[in-house]
């Protein structure tokens, strides 16, 4: 019996260690590795999952090009020349830029950035800023502290209280689950904010269930009460803040009693969460996404980063606002692993507006799309329209395991490896500060080879010399790339393989106060960034707020694969709800927005809020696809995409 040592590549907070016993040359077992500290040696449904993927019957083990509507397989060498020689053509005719290279985060891994590289060598595709996911977030953080660092999860331990505002780790989060309830069995007391009553809600000491969006004037109305009370932390403010003054002066004339009714909450109940966070510290926050997937997601994670300046959570054990942790990335030559220095001026859209840019911005000028880690027209907001502009573009390649949305509008599908089957460093840049440089188990099946061997096989037809002069191996690749990283653990990269390693200097972010902003300190939200307008939402046609959260057995789209064709995604109200529309549960019902229409049956669900509708992300189009209802829009900051600013109304059917 052999273990080798591997690591989840989900887009998810863990990144669970594993441990796969081999076994005459296949895999007898797949357990969580039991030395890593964090993941504990247990994996979720979703990391159990990714045995079920590899073996999967319906995975594409040959490239395929679509023939006159219809899919045949084709070699890999007739594959990647037509594929190279089109490529060429456009660059030759168009310009590189009328070459879109779309690809987002469906593989953790660091070797699969191949396809950044190669792009940037074909003289620089035009490719998407911003986010779908966490950008508001992001850069409201990058402006407040300078970088996005977050404690060791370990250390919330030390908290006395334990805010979760906006985030459901019993789904989303399962190794933060035994740390919370082992925190509480210290006497620590468990938190949660958030426009529905979640499984992490369940168990908490608090529930506060603030109305959607409105995270920024419930953060504004605490902020008022504790310099009303006096209750901040005048050396840290003094010392270590700018824009104090400002923030305190833009407070000063809000009225509590108008910031409180936007809530949704009570005086009493604001009052009660104020001083569970201003006096039983150390205190910690711990941040979703969801808060920010809004018009104002920016200014929401901004007043509530100044929660923990203003309390002096900042820099202490047991406090912080953490939102993500991205120590470890930098730690990675970014420049090497994008080559960014082969990179023409680079060409970009906004990327919740991909449609837009492609039907209406420049209409007719993009004539190839290459997709790799995404089903994009899945994720992306306004699903038909994102259908519309996918489809218009005239030459389209997909890189997945499986005929995905996105992969069946395209012209030419290619298969690639999976975990297990491949080398790969894994690392969180959402949560904790561990990595992993992971072990090959298994060898792919006939047909299948990875995403490097693709991008070099191109680069050879395409005579891209210098591409693959530079990148002539996965190992130098890895090695070069993570050359900072190494240099600082002072070892290599052999020695790393099959170990989970932790940077120990990354436990308790801006402990010795010195902040990365051009100040050199943390910067509060000020001047018209404190403004926010919530007027766009009123309109009566669109009654219903539709939120889209993420399920416990799934990351994103990839494990609906198996979901019988025709069901009706759920979406889930309470009882009030369902009787203002004079509905019964389990009602098949049809849900209306500006941008489209979704079937769906209906659930009753007491922890959701009045008017409020939610269903989970991730349907594919075969059970409708829930974005066929949200909007394209990006946020104040982060170039954001907005899927919580989705009103609707209930049609029976």
């Amino acid at each position: 019996m052999k273990v080798i040592k591997t690591a989840c590549p989900l887009d998810c907070f863990d990144v669970c260690s594993i441990a796969v016993e081999i076994d005459e040359n296949k895999i007898v077992a797949v357990k969580g590795d039991v030395d890593d500290p964090i993941t504990q040696g247990f994996l979720c449904k979703k990391g159990h999952s990714l045995m079920e993927r590899i073996q999967h019957p319906k995975r594409l083990t040959s490239p395929m090009k679509k023939v006159k509507g219809e899919w045949v397989k084709i070699s890999w060498e007739k594959a990647l020349e037509e594929i190279g020689h089109k490529l060429l053509e456009i660059r030759e005719k168009q310009g590189s830029d009328a070459v879109i290279h779309y690809t987002e985060s469906g593989h953790g891994g660091l070797l699969k950035n191949i396809d950044t590289a190669f792009f940037n060598a074909y003289g620089g595709a035009t490719t998407p800023e911003g986010s779908l996911c966490w950008g508001a977030g992001i850069e409201a953080q990058k402006l407040d502290f300078g970088e996005v660092l977050g404690h060791n999860p370990l250390d919330h331990l030390h908290a006395k209280t334990i805010v979760i505002w906006g985030r459901n780790p019993a789904f989303t989060n399962a190794h933060l689950i035994p740390i919370l309830k082992k925190a509480q069995k210290r006497g620590s007391r468990i938190v949660v904010i958030d426009p529905v009553r979640t499984a992490t809600a369940a168990f908490a000491d608090y529930y506060y269930q603030v109305k959607p969006e409105h995270d920024g004037y419930l953060a504004m109305a605490m902020a008022k009460m504790i310099l009303d009370k006096k209750k901040y932390d005048v050396n840290f403010v003094e010392q270590h803040c700018k824009g104090f003054k400002e923030f305190k002066e833009f407070l000063d004339r809000q009225q509590l009693k108008e910031l409180i009714k936007a809530t949704g909450l009570t005086e009493e109940l604001i009052c009660e969460l104020t001083n569970l966070y201003a006096d039983n510290k150390p205190s910690t926050i711990i941040l979703g996404y969801g808060l920010q997937r809004y018009r104002n997601g920016g200014k929401n994670i901004r007043f509530i980063d100044a929660l923990g300046a203003l309390t002096g959570n900042i820099g202490v054990a047991g406090g912080g606002v953490n939102y993500a942790n991205q120590y470890i990335t930098k730690f990675l030559d970014w420049s090497y692993l994008a080559n960014t220095d082969s990179k023409k001026v680079s060409t970009t859209f906004k990327r919740p507006l991909f449609s837009q840019y492609v039907l209406e911005d420049k209409k007719d000028k993009i004539k190839g799309i290459f997709v790799t880690k995404s089903n994009a027209v899945l994720q992306l907001p306004d699903t038909q329209k994102a259908i519309r502009a996918f489809s218009s573009i005239p030459f389209k390649v997909v890189i997945d395991h499986f005929m995905t949305d996105t992969a069946a509008l395209a012209d030419y599908v290619l298969p690639c490896t999976g975990i297990y089957e491949e080398e790969d460093f894994m690392f969180s840049s959402m949560w904790h500060s561990y990595f992993t440089f992971t072990e090959k188990a298994l060898e792919a099946p006939e047909g299948i080879i990875h995403e490097f061997e693709i991008f070099h096989q191109l680069a050879k037809i395409m005579d891209m010399r210098d591409f693959i002069s530079e990148y002539n191996s996965p190992k130098t690749y890895l090695a070069r790339g993570l050359r900072p990283l190494l240099e600082k653990l002072d070892c290599s990269i052999d020695e790393t393989k099959g170990r989970r390693i932790k940077l120990e200097d990354s436990d308790i972010p801006w402990s010795n106060k010195k902040f990365t902003t051009n100040s050199g300190k943390f910067e509060f939200i000020r001047g018209e960034d404190m403004l926010i307008d919530l007027s766009f939402k009123e309109a009566d046609e669109y009654p219903l707020q539709f939120l889209t959260l993420h399920p416990k057995t799934s990351l994103h789209s990839q494990h609906f694969i198996d979901v019988e064709e025709g069901r009706l995604p759920e979406i889930f109200c309470n009882a009030k709800t369902l009787k203002t529309y004079e509905l019964q549960e389990d009602q098949p019902v049809m849900l209306v927005s500006a941008n489209g229409m979704l079937k769906s049956k209906v659930k009753i669900d007491e922890g959701v809020g009045d008017a409020i509708l939610v269903s989970y992300e991730g349907w594919w189009l075969k059970n409708q696809g829930v974005n066929n209802l949200t909007p394209q829009g990006i946020s104040d900051i982060g170039v954001q995409a907005i899927y919580n600013n989705c009103r609707c109304r209930i049609e029976t059917l």
